[in-house]
């Protein structure tokens, strides 16, 4: 134990000896303890143990990933809807920068993490005294608060420890009835795709006809324009030159000129009101064009789901007559999900993509199967994207497979597909009828199969 003295004494006379007060009755005292000097505290020690400590929990939280390219990024957040995240090491590989993507309006979103001074966050001030009290604060909080563009909060993570464990239940029967949840959520979601869709095709024709009934006003208002100025000219003329004879037809010609000015002034009108009409159906007809992109992520994760745990499914053997009855499938003819030997095909890209063929090729390999064979093959006509080769009525049609920033598909708003066997998996159970009515067909057997007789 030191040895130690208490000396009374006012604050000013303490020097740098450690100070507290002592309180009796009647005096308050500032009492000063004496004692041997210790050396000065560890503080950059204890500095690197708080950083420690702070790498220790950004390590093990599930949405840090760590030193991972840009591309690997997207490829885990692909298709994914809006409020995904995870968080990796800053691609400057400056110590204690980190780089979140965000999943928002259906793209990523990089947001940089700063670092200064012991704290975090996305724009000074820094506030977060670790990376993931500044996650934590997002997953509450709307991104609104740094950027009002990101209204939204940090809501799924992208775990680093899920990756390969999709299917979460422990029983068949706890998969299967988590299947069933899975499908009814995708139909209610197509459905409600589809309409959108009907209705976004609708108003584009409505759209197109308005645009072309407002060019067809101009030329007309154009001619009666040219018609009033004639008009306009000739009454001049006439008016004086009857009024030197003292004809009747003065009343005429002028009312034949109000009458035009006013047919004039009704086209003007009429085309007003179309171009407000016009206005207020393109508006609605974006907005339902968000709502449609808005719908894509939630649609390809849920299908995404629904495969995996059907195939977890049938990898233990679960009978098809079960995994029916948990689709809603009453008839086993109508089993248009199956997984059996079919259905491996159509996920066995050698079954079905044929790579750099011609038109006549593919068709070779058509010729005299039955409806619904298709293989998929690169376009001859646009580089970069695909063609489907299919055989629809005993005939062989063609048409393009776009390949789009958004994905692959037949058509706009349908490139939504991560990949070609994901176009495939859905067609197989989607008729192409969608995109064109000679297409009443479903790519139901890969060409380089056994076929069933």
């Amino acid at each position: 134990m030191y040895n130690t003295k208490y000396n009374k004494c006012w604050p000013q006379s303490c020097g740098n000896k450690s100070k507290f007060i002592y309180l009796n009755r009647k005096y308050l005292y500032l009492i000063c303890l004496v004692y041997p000097a210790l050396p000065p505290k560890p503080a950059k020690a204890m500095a690197s143990s708080v950083t420690n400590g702070n790498n220790s929990l950004l390590s093990e939280a599930e949405w840090y990933w760590g030193d991972i390219s840009r591309e690997e990024v997207n490829e885990k957040m692909r298709d994914t809807p809006d409020g995904t995240f995870l968080v990796r090491d800053a691609s400057s590989k400056v110590q204690g920068e980190y780089t979140l993507t965000l999943r928002k309006g259906g793209n990523n979103k990089l947001i940089k993490v700063f670092h200064r001074g012991g704290k975090y966050g996305f724009s000074e001030p820094l506030t977060f005294l670790s990376v993931v009290e500044l996650i934590n604060h997002y997953r509450h909080e709307s991104l609104a608060q740094y950027n009002t563009k990101l209204d939204t909060r940090l809501l799924l993570p992208v775990s680093k420890y899920q990756q390969d464990q999709v299917v979460k239940e422990d029983s068949i029967e706890a998969v299967g009835e988590q299947l069933k949840v899975y499908h009814e959520q995708y139909q209610e979601k197509s459905r409600e795709y589809d309409v959108l869709y009907e209705e976004y095709t609708r108003t584009s024709q409505e759209l197109q006809m308005k645009r072309t009934a407002i060019e067809a006003f101009n030329e007309t208002i154009k001619i009666f324009e040219e018609q009033c100025e004639t008009q306009e000219r000739f009454s001049r003329e006439s008016i004086e030159k009857f009024r030197r004879e003292g004809n009747d037809e003065i009343e005429r010609i002028q009312s034949n000129s109000e009458k035009l000015k006013s047919r004039v002034t009704e086209i003007h009108d009429s085309k007003r009101k179309l171009e407000l009409d016009l206005k207020r159906q393109a508006t609605d007809n974006r907005e339902i064009d968000k709502r449609m992109n808005s719908l894509k992520p939630d649609l390809i994760q849920l299908r995404k789901l629904r495969d995996q745990y059907l195939v977890w499914l049938t990898q233990k053997g679960t009978k098809q007559r079960k995994i029916n009855d948990w689709l809603g499938i009453k008839n086993e003819s109508e089993d248009f999900y199956s997984l059996l030997d079919d259905d491996q095909a159509h996920h066995d890209e050698c079954a079905w993509y044929v790579g750099d063929i011609k038109r006549t090729q593919a068709e070779d390999l058509l010729r005299g199967k039955r409806d619904g064979t298709f293989l998929i093959r690169e376009s001859q006509t646009q580089k970069g994207s695909f063609a489907c080769s299919v055989v629809v009525d005993g005939e062989i049609k063609h048409c393009v497979v776009y390949k789009t920033a958004t994905g692959f598909g037949f058509a706009e708003p349908y490139n939504l597909y991560g990949s070609l066997k994901d176009l495939v998996l859905h067609y197989k159970h989607t008729s192409l009828v969608q995109h064109n009515d000679s297409l009443n067909v479903t790519l139901a057997y890969p060409v380089l199969t056994q076929q069933p007789r």
